[in-house]
């Protein structure tokens, strides 16, 4: 355990991809050093106890400024849910969790479902393809875009914007060199949401939906959400699916993958179904760590964190802790009174669209089984597993299939 000081022996940049998302060497950590200083003013969690009482406690490890560069201050308008602390928080996940229900995600999955059957006959027709471009990365946001109320046939266009986004300097530093902030950077974007916001703005017009929810509600005391910050919160819905793509890789991957037996498992019991995805999301951590910053003074698991530090909360590793979970490292469907993995955080700051997740992964294994007979979707000859290169993601960069007679 780490007494405040770099551990030069497990010391390592966290922006390595090599190292954050080695499970060789995540489990060395829980090991040897729970909560270890990897470098400088970073201090990272690696068992499950220390990481969800990060997440849990919200008070003294801040979300704000998590996902911008050191130095960096965006207005609030401009603010993911995730990078917001008391008192406006809580505020907003209130108002947002009357749309994220488990009932809203059920009253979607019929619709979600003819999406997935259209996508798949699209593989089938083309003989193959690549599975993650074709299904994983774009369906998510589809289903996020549908729950917002944008029309099905402005998702792949507002996807590809917001892909754009994640992939440019705005996540850290609020700007690109088109301009700040995101209408000053991503203009059409914007306007695309902005106009839809516009067909809300009283309750007598446009369909009730999320983003009605968003630009409609007036709280007691006279509060609203302001139209700037409904936008950025859209898109935040938006690119936050991009952990849910992941989720369905590591599904499919698992699937097309012969020596696991799971497409076996789940065919011959489709029932297990909903615990493939749970087992998933603890096994194979789309997102592998979220960072926090300690507000003052204290500690987490032993070790000192100094007030303004960072805290990297190590939910890959935590999810395989040893002290938490029977045979960690196995892929198991049978898994029963053991604590809930931390895929979608915990406390406060909990996934709002876990709901959404489960249902998505549930649908897409189901309509896999209805789709190919035993053995008719493979890999490509020659596919090789490379992980996607984001920082935080885990799953496979591509997914190539070939379909089988």
């Amino acid at each position: 355990m780490s007494d405040g000081t770099v551990d030069t022996e497990l010391a390592f940049d966290v922006m390595d991809q090599a190292k954050t998302k080695d499970w060789a060497f995540l489990a060395r950590l829980r090991r040897e050093c729970p909560v270890s200083r990897p470098s400088e003013g970073m201090v990272f969690t690696a068992k499950y106890d220390d990481t969800n009482k990060g997440f849990r406690d919200a008070k003294t490890f801040s979300s704000v400024g998590d996902m911008r560069a050191p130095g960096v201050t965006v207005p609030e308008e401009e603010s993911f849910l995730g990078e917001l602390d008391a008192p406006l928080h809580p505020r907003i996940r209130r108002l947002l969790l009357r749309g994220f229900t488990p009932a809203a995600a059920n009253a979607s999955e019929e619709w979600t479902r003819q999406n997935v059957r259209r996508r798949l006959q699209a593989i089938v027709k083309a003989g193959g393809g690549d599975l993650m471009e074709e299904i994983a990365i774009p369906l998510p946001g589809s289903i996020a875009a549908h729950e917002l109320g944008i029309p099905d046939e402005l998702h792949d266009q507002v996807m590809t914007w917001c892909n754009e986004l994640l992939h440019s300097t705005w996540p850290t530093h609020g700007k690109t060199e088109r301009g700040e902030g995101i209408e000053g950077a991503f203009p059409e974007l914007a306007a695309a949401i902005d106009e839809q916001i516009a067909l809300r703005r009283t309750p007598d017009h446009g369909p009730q939906d999320l983003l009605s929810l968003m630009v409609q509600t007036v709280d007691p005391d006279g509060w609203r959400l302001s139209e700037q910050h409904a936008r950025t919160l859209s898109i935040n819905i938006l690119a936050g699916s991009l952990s849910s793509s992941y989720m369905i890789g590591n599904l499919l991957y698992r699937y097309l993958d012969e020596s696991t037996r799971f497409a076996s498992l789940i065919r011959e019991d489709p029932t297990l179904i909903p615990a493939a995805v749970e087992e998933s999301l603890r096994h194979e951590a789309p997102v592998m760590f979220l960072f926090r910053v300690a507000r003052a003074d204290t500690s987490i698991g032993g070790c000192p964190v100094h007030a303004g530090e960072h805290v990297m909360l190590g939910i890959g590793a935590a999810n395989r802790d040893e002290a938490v979970y029977a045979d960690p490292e196995e892929f198991r469907l049978d898994r029963q009174g053991e604590p809930e993995h931390l895929a979608f955080g915990a406390g406060p700051h909990l996934c709002l669209g876990n709901h959404l997740t489960r249902m998505v992964g549930k649908v897409v294994l189901e309509e896999v089984l209805a789709t190919f007979a035993p053995g008719s979707l493979k890999f490509a000859p020659g596919y090789k597993w490379d992980c996607v290169d984001h920082l935080m993601e885990y799953g496979p960069e591509t997914l190539d299939v070939v379909v089988t007679s």
